[in-house]
């Protein structure tokens, strides 16, 4: 990513995090009309700013625009439905809130409208973003919702949605796969970091399945060639590791400083394999769709 690239990025979260900022700074007085004007004026102003900057081929900006006017969403219909009086908790943690759910499956239709309008990658942020929030919000929905349910609503929610960029992958859609990816696999890191932090629970339910799933992302990071998996296989692989080494072994003697030297000689020779191997294997095991022929300039 270059300079230009980096300053659009960065001016776009802080534009994001002024914007709700300005939202809470808004009289208390009649504050659910404020928070709806204001919330609405923004999505106006960061859509047309966007239309305009994407029709002077301003690709990169005028997609992060939309992704401010996408961003913008929540905040207008959480107005409008505390406007109407309906909205029953602001922040919807302890309890289920139909009108949270909404919310959230709103903003990530927004964003996929936003998404066909520009076809800026980048918008597959929000749009996952809402999703995992919503899976959360639908975790509540039981009867006797526990801590755990969320948990499993990370896992099994990042779990589809790295299928569906594996599916994008397969199609070729590379960039529109990468944050389902990386928002997918954070989805289920957290869930297993969960299960392994979560008091009075069994920490092998979250070291298992994490070690397991991180070898085998590490494994299958060459042949995909997909970085996010590297990254994530490494974390998934070192952790449980390091936590069985420093249980198991006294931290200041040799055999500690043995295994953890040999530990991390695995991750760097096996970058070497996948480096000298990684292309030949993707070639035999992972099917990708054949090239589209262009006849464009075929003379008959």
């Amino acid at each position: 990513m270059d300079p230009p690239n980096v300053l659009w990025f960065a001016g776009a979260y802080a534009i994001a995090a002024g914007s709700y900022v300005l939202l809470g700074a808004l009289p208390e007085s009649h504050s659910s009309v404020w928070i709806f004007v204001a919330g609405l004026a923004f999505l106006l102003v960061y859509s047309a700013a966007s239309h305009r900057l994407l029709r002077q081929e301003w690709w990169v900006p005028g997609g992060l625009a939309a992704a401010l006017a996408v961003a913008m969403v929540p905040a207008v219909a959480i107005g409008f439905l505390r406007l109407i009086d309906v909205w029953s908790n602001d922040v919807p943690i302890t309890g289920f809130n139909g009108y949270a759910l909404a919310v959230a499956i709103v903003t990530a239709v927004v964003g996929l409208i936003a998404y066909w309008l520009t076809r800026f990658t980048f918008l597959y942020f929000t749009v996952v973003t809402a999703i995992l929030v919503a899976a959360q919000f639908l975790a509540e929905a039981g009867a006797s919702p526990s801590s755990e349910d969320r948990a499993t609503a990370a896992l099994v929610t990042g779990g589809l949605i790295v299928i569906v960029g594996v599916f994008l992958d397969a199609f070729g859609r590379r960039r529109d796969a990468f944050w389902f990816h990386t928002l997918g696999w954070f989805s289920v890191a957290a869930g297993l970091v969960f299960l392994i932090v979560e008091p009075g629970g069994d920490p092998e339910r979250g070291w298992i399945p994490m070690l397991i799933v991180g070898t085998l992302m590490v494994i299958a990071a060459g042949p995909i060639r997909r970085a996010t998996w590297a990254v994530y296989g490494v974390l998934g692989y070192y952790a449980p590791l390091l936590n069985y080494m420093v249980t198991g072994l006294n931290e200041n003697g040799w055999v500690f400083a043995v295994a953890l030297l040999a530990v991390g000689l695995s991750i760097f020779v096996f970058g070497m394999v996948i480096h000298r191997f990684g292309g030949a294997w993707g070639q035999r095991f992972v099917r990708r769709p054949p090239p589209v022929a262009d006849y464009s300039s075929t003379s008959l």
